[in-house]
C-alpha cells in the first residue's frame, strides 16, 4: 500500500519558527540554564494572560499537571472523583495516583461530557471532586451549570484540557470553570512543546503546592529541602522554548482549523450514514473532527478502505471505555456507562490539522461515500 496521502496530525512548525526554537535552545546549551530557568518562567506568564489566568504552573507533561494538581487538591480532603468514562488514561489514573479514587461517570452523547443529570446518578458521600474533560477540544455548553451544581455540593471541579488549548465558552478559556485546568503539549496537541503539561488557576494555594508538587516538594528550586512528597514533573528550558512559539501562534493555528471543519461540515451534510459532532461554542480548538457511524458499520472495515483511498484516520477518543482498559479491571468500582460504551464503540475522527488543505479535506469527502458502502455491506 502507498503512503496515504492525508495524515491525522502534523505539528506546524515554520521556517521562522524552527530559527527562533533553535535560538532559545542555543542560548540554554550555551548558559548551561537547562531548567528552572527564564523560557519555562516566560512560557507560564504568557499561557496565565491567555488564559486569563492569575496562575500558570508548567509541568513536564500533561498527565504531570493533572496528578499534580489532583496531589494538592486531595491534601484538603481524600475521596473519589467522578470521571467520564470515555476518556484517556490519564483521566483516571491521574486520580488515583494522586491517591484518591475513580468512580467513572456517563456523558452525554452530543457533548461527549458529564452533566449534571449524569454527575447527580454517580455521585456519593464519598465524593469530593469532578474532573471533567474537553473532549476534542469541545466545551460542554452544561459546563457552567455542572460548575454550579458542584459549588453547591461543596465538590472542586477540575479541567483536563489536554484538547481543548484556545476553546473558549462564552468568552471564557477552557480551565477557567472550576478550581484549576490541566493541558497537555504532547506532539499530537492543537500546540505542542513535544511533551509538557501546564496547571492555570486563580487559587494561589493551590497554585503553590502544584510548584511544590512538581519539584520534588521543594519549596525553594534549588535547595534539597523537601516539606511534601513531591515528584520530578519539570518542565524543561527546552521544551519551553518550543512551547512559547506554538502558543504565538495559537490564533492563527484555531482559525485554519475553524475554516477547515467548516468545509467537513457542509460536505458531511450531503453523506448519509453518519453525524458530527460539533461544538456549540467558539472558538474551538478543534483537536479533533469527531464523527458518529450509523450503527451497524464497521469501523475497522471503514479506516481500511480510507487508507486504500489515500486518506488515515485519527485516533479515536477513546476506542473503548475506561473500565475496559486491563489496569482498571480492580481499580475502578463497578458500573455500566452506556452513552460512553456506545459513543467509544461507533465514532471516528477525520484528519485534521493546519497543514492540510481544502484539496486535502476534499480528498476526505469524496472517499467517505464510497467507504461507509465497504464497511456496511
Amino acid at each position: 500500500m502507498s503512503a496515504p496521502r492525508v495524515v491525522p496530525v502534523r505539528p506546524d512548525f515554520s521556517a521562522g519558527d524552527v530559527e527562533e526554537i533553535l535560538g532559545a535552545i542555543r542560548t540554554s546549551l550555551e548558559t548551561g540554564q537547562l531548567a528552572q530557568g527564564e523560557q519555562v518562567a516566560a512560557f507560564e506568564r504568557e499561557t496565565a494572560a491567555a488564559t486569563g489566568a492569575r496562575h500558570a504552573v508548567a509541568t513536564g507533561t500533561g498527565t504531570g499537571a493533572l496528578v499534580c494538581g489532583l496531589r494538592a487538591l486531595a491534601a484538603r480532603g481524600g475521596g473519589e472523583v467522578l470521571v467520564p468514562a470515555n476518556s484517556f488514561y490519564s483521566s483516571a489514573a491521574a486520580p488515583l495516583l494522586a491517591g484518591l479514587r475513580t468512580r467513572l461517570v456517563d456523558v452525554e452523547p452530543d457533548t461527549l461530557a458529564p452533566s449534571v443529570r449524569t454527575l447527580r446518578e454517580a455521585v456519593t458521600p464519598s465524593t469530593v471532586g469532578v474532573l471533567t474533560v474537553h473532549l476534542g477540544g469541545l466545551i460542554s455548553p452544561e459546563l457552567p451549570e455542572v460548575a454550579a451544581w458542584c459549588a453547591e455540593r461543596g465538590l472542586w471541579l477540575y479541567e483536563d484540557c489536554a484538547h481543548a488549548h484556545g476553546s473558549r465558552l462564552d468568552g471564557r478559556h477552557a480551565g477557567r470553570f472550576g478550581v484549576a485546568g490541566a493541558f497537555s503539549y504532547f506532539a499530537t496537541k492543537v500546540i505542542t512543546a513535544a511533551e509538557g503539561g501546564m496547571v492555570v488557576t486563580d487559587d494561589d494555594e493551590l497554585a503553590a503546592a502544584v510548584r511544590l508538587h512538581r519539584n520534588l516538594g521543594k519549596p525553594e528550586e534549588w535547595r534539597s529541602h523537601h516539606t511534601v512528597l513531591g515528584e520530578n514533573a519539570r518542565m524543561s528550558e527546552l521544551h519551553a522554548a518550543v512551547g512559547r512559539v506554538q502558543l504565538r501562534r495559537l490564533d492563527e493555528f484555531l482559525a485554519v482549523r475553524g475554516r477547515l471543519a467548516r468545509q467537513y461540515t457542509a460536505g458531511l451534510a450531503h453523506i448519509p450514514g453518519l453525524t458530527p459532532v460539533l461544538p456549540r461554542h467558539t472558538a474551538a480548538s478543534w483537536y479533533k473532527y469527531v464523527v458518529l457511524l450509523d450503527p451497524g458499520t464497521d469501523r475497522a472495515a471503514l479506516r481500511a478502505a480510507l487508507a486504500e483511498a489515500g486518506v488515515r484516520l485519527g485516533g479515536e477518543i477513546y476506542e473503548k471505555p475506561l473500565d475496559a482498559q486491563p489496569v482498571f479491571e480492580s481499580l475502578l468500582p463497578p458500573g455500566r456507562h452506556p452513552v460512553a460504551e456506545d459513543l467509544c464503540a461507533r465514532h471516528i475522527c477525520l484528519p485534521l490539522h493546519t497543514r492540510m488543505t481544502k484539496e486535502d479535506i476534499g480528498l476526505v469527502l469524496s472517499a467517505l461515500p464510497d467507504a461507509l458502502k465497504a464497511a456496511t455491506g
